[in-house]
């Protein structure tokens, strides 16, 4: 089978390798689509240190093609794949936060992840979607679930107004998300026209084309919730604060780079309360992961013209150069089977 592989550098190049056979407990799924995160382009560039010999993709929509000893899923099921193995044993593990576990494994980092036409994947981590779910949009249910713990971990409730910083695949998602959790108005910034005719066609209400419009329309004491989903280098935790209302919430899923600012007098006199948001839990009844499927399932064509590039296994490096030139209009890019 082939897989996709980073290189010394950064480079990424598909390799053959032999077929897994899931063990008790596993599965092995025949990948249909796998998309492209943020993440992995900062992977690519050194943020772990050198990539060479990560098999990148968390992502991850796929058919159950073989499955081992002790496994009730059948094969021929459609699924999508919450990446995190966490150990089971420890604190957090109990409290059903597996994600901050520190001795979890996730699937497209320490394990291989889905950028191959084969994976293992334990059976505990697959939820079940419909069979006639467009690939595209069943592979968008890991972001979903991202976006999904950002409204929980910022308490958006009945009537609440957010405001979303970022157009990119997660600050879109966070739409849903937010209307989801009961926000009666939900604003967001968006720099490029693609951006803000996606934002509209996803239910935001007003779209911003940065930060300073929004605060030079709405004011500092209008949003309840900010949900920020740049990171990167970028000013945005400065951008949250100041929008922010006195009294107000601000929920980081943007991977930072380095140390952001935030202004302290602002972040102070309005008494503000910061929470970041890393990917998905399951301390609630219903896990973030679940619902994540579930919003995929519900706004399949909404959310199918998100993934605006797609490429075989055999296009990756083209794929990554798509995903990184902001210039194509891309917005997700999605490796498809």
């Amino acid at each position: 089978m082939k897989a996709a592989v980073f290189q010394s550098g950064g480079g990424i190049g598909v390799l053959t390798q032999q077929q897994p056979e899931p063990g008790p407990g596993q599965v092995r799924l025949g990948i249909t689509a796998a998309g492209i995160c943020g993440s992995d382009l900062h992977i690519k560039h050194g943020a772990l240190g050198d990539p060479a010999g990560i098999q990148p993709g968390h992502e991850i929509a796929g058919i159950v093609d073989a499955v081992g000893d002790g496994v009730s899923i059948t094969t021929g099921t459609h699924v999508a794949v919450e990446p995190i193995v966490a150990c089971n044993s420890c604190h957090f593990c109990y409290t059903a936060r597996g994600n901050l576990c520190a001795d979890h494994e996730f699937i497209g980092i320490a394990l291989p992840g889905g950028l191959t036409e084969y994976i293992l994947v334990p059976e505990g981590l697959l939820y079940r979607l419909p069979q006639n779910l467009n690939k595209s949009s069943a592979a968008l249910s890991e972001p979903m679930a991202v976006c999904v713990r950002g409204a929980r971990i910022a308490q958006v409730g009945i009537g609440d107004r957010v405001a979303i910083i970022g157009a990119g695949s997660i600050g879109l998602l966070s739409i849903l998300a937010a209307k989801q959790a009961g926000a009666g108005e939900v604003l967001i910034t968006a720099r490029h026209p693609h951006q803000q005719e996606l934002a509209l066609a996803l239910g935001a209400d007003k779209v911003f084309q940065s930060a300073e419009h929004l605060l030079s329309e709405i004011g500092d004491q209008h949003a309840d919730i900010v949900i920020e989903t740049v990171g990167g280098e970028g000013n945005t935790l400065d951008e949250a604060v100041r929008i922010t209302r006195s009294g107000g919430r601000i929920s980081v899923l943007g991977l930072f780079q380095g140390s952001p600012a935030i202004p302290g007098m602002a972040f102070f006199q309005k008494e503000l309360t910061i929470a970041a948001s890393n990917c998905y839990s399951r301390e609630s009844t219903l896990s973030d992961f679940y619902l994540g499927t579930q919003l995929a399932t519900q706004h399949a064509d909404l959310i199918t013209p998100l993934v605006t590039h797609t490429f075989s296994l055999d296009e990756v490096d083209q794929a990554f150069a798509v995903a990184e030139d902001k210039s194509t209009r891309s917005i997700k890019v999605q490796i498809h089977y």
